[in-house]
């Protein structure tokens, strides 16, 4: 792997070896995003380079939820992301670009909106990077070699269960790589959720992918594919790069996704309580002692 020396003001974020380039105006926004990730900046040459400029302002900006759905692009490329919270270009051919992103997006707990952005920025990494893979919403362990993926909407259990396998080797709870194998699928942990610090970075092949669900008792049973898919579509970050918007054929894309990876692996429910019993059913049914 060749590696680049970092200017001033550089910071490099790695994403399962896609590697996106942050240019920070003021330079000071680099360390924040270290110290955010909790990783040093990647040594590797990177796939993407954005110039980030973050904007004074003095009005209250209206704080989407999505800086996918509120994103509009011009003809000449450009784009706008919620009225103006987020203005900028990119060639996808060259993989260089150009972000003025109001500074309240630099502040506290609001990085996690500014990490949309860097999903936008992988998918267009990780295609100049020549591989395919995609972000799920979800958590992950890896344990006695295997990696676990545990899927379900805001609410189901996924930092619960991160929290809980403090025994394991927990890759993060709420955004995870899966990634295309000859022989099967890998689970890759990312840097995202800079506010969850137990997270360690690492992959392997993927065993199972639970679809969550809180109840009295811990219990495993089937799960149907079509529900599989259909749970695991509407955790897919949107396949979206930072020249694209959404369009009719974001969510069939996103089904077709979700569809493989639910015709190659082990799909389950995962009743569970809040408790780390869990990981004694998944134990008894994936072949190794329980924690």
């Amino acid at each position: 792997m060749s590696t680049t020396p970092l200017a001033p003001g550089e910071y490099r974020l790695d994403v399962g070896g896609a590697v996106i380039a942050l240019h920070c105006t003021p330079a000071g926004f680099a360390e924040g995003l270290a110290r955010w990730f909790d990783r040093p900046s990647a040594a590797a040459a990177p796939h993407v380079r954005l110039d980030i400029e973050l904007v004074p302002h003095a009005d209250d900006p209206r704080l989407p939820t999505s800086l996918v759905t509120t994103k509009r692009v011009a003809a000449d490329g450009s784009f706008d992301i919620a009225d103006g919270l987020v203005r900028g270009r990119f060639d996808a051919a060259t993989g260089r670009g150009q972000l003025r992103v109001k500074q309240v997006l630099a502040h506290g707990n609001l990085v996690r909106i500014f990490e949309q952005l860097l999903y936008q920025a992988f998918r267009d990494a990780r295609r100049l990077a020549g591989w395919d893979g995609f972000l799920l919403h979800s958590s992950a362990v890896i344990a006695h070699g295997k990696g676990f993926v545990f899927v379900g909407p805001s609410g189901a259990g996924k930092s619960t269960v991160a929290r809980l396998s403090a025994g394991h080797h927990v890759l993060g709870d709420e955004m995870n790589l899966l990634r295309r194998r000859p022989d099967g699928w890998q689970v890759v942990g990312t840097p995202f959720n800079g506010l969850f610090r137990a997270k360690r970075p690492g992959e392997a092949p993927l065993a199972a992918v639970f679809l969550l669900r809180q109840a009295p008792r811990h219990a495993l049973a089937e799960a149907p594919p079509l529900a599989a898919a259909t749970t695991i579509a509407a955790e897919i970050a949107p396949p979206v790069g930072l020249a694209e918007a959404p369009d009719a054929g974001t969510l069939p894309a996103m089904l077709d996704m979700a569809a493989e990876l639910v015709g190659q692996t082990s799909l389950k429910f995962l009743d569970f309580l809040p408790d780390e019993g869990f990981w004694r059913r998944i134990g008894e049914v994936y072949g190794f002692p329980d924690a």
